[in-house]
């Protein structure tokens, strides 16, 4: 992902804020506060054919404490136009892939239960249910929301 990315990322994010079971965001930052809260790598897109941008993967840290810098937090979006054909799929795996060889031992995702997209998605690349955040945060409108937190350990990071 590059910055030349952003103007599809950022509406493809958009696109997810709007369902109300993406994410407790509700506005979409610039690309400096939303590359800063992001690790370097892996950031990765998906292209058609064409060339358009179809979806993107990234991982946030989930602390700057030394002890987690092999967890991150899992961020999958792709263009409704485009849901449903697998381009999820395959952007998390790569993901996965892509995180295992830079060091990451464990992701995590947290997950609206009405996303049930997204938890499909998440079990079908090795994720597991390890609990549930209750009353965590609130939406744009004010709603109390649970989170469903889903874990993956890696196979190959953090064996020993």
């Amino acid at each position: 992902m590059t910055a030349e990315d952003w103007p599809s990322v950022a509406r493809i994010y958009r696109e997810g804020m709007a369902t109300g079971n993406a994410t407790f965001e509700h506005t979409v930052p610039r690309w400096e506060q939303w590359r800063s809260a992001r690790v370097d790598d892996p950031c990765l897109v998906a292209r058609g054919g064409s060339g358009e941008l179809l979806g993107w993967a990234a991982l946030s840290p989930v602390s700057a404490r030394a002890v987690y810098r092999g967890v991150g937090e899992v961020g999958v979006y792709v263009d409704q136009s485009h849901a449903r054909r697998g381009i999820g799929r395959l952007l998390l795996g790569a993901l996965i892939e892509s995180s295992e060889r830079a060091g990451f031992w464990t992701l995590q995702a947290g997950i609206f239960l009405e996303n049930e997209g997204s938890i499909a998605l998440h079990e079908i690349c090795g994720f597991r249910l390890v609990g549930k955040r209750e009353r965590v945060g609130r939406t744009a409108d004010g709603s109390w929301r649970d989170v469903m937190l889903y874990e993956r350990r890696s196979q190959v990071v953090g064996r020993d």
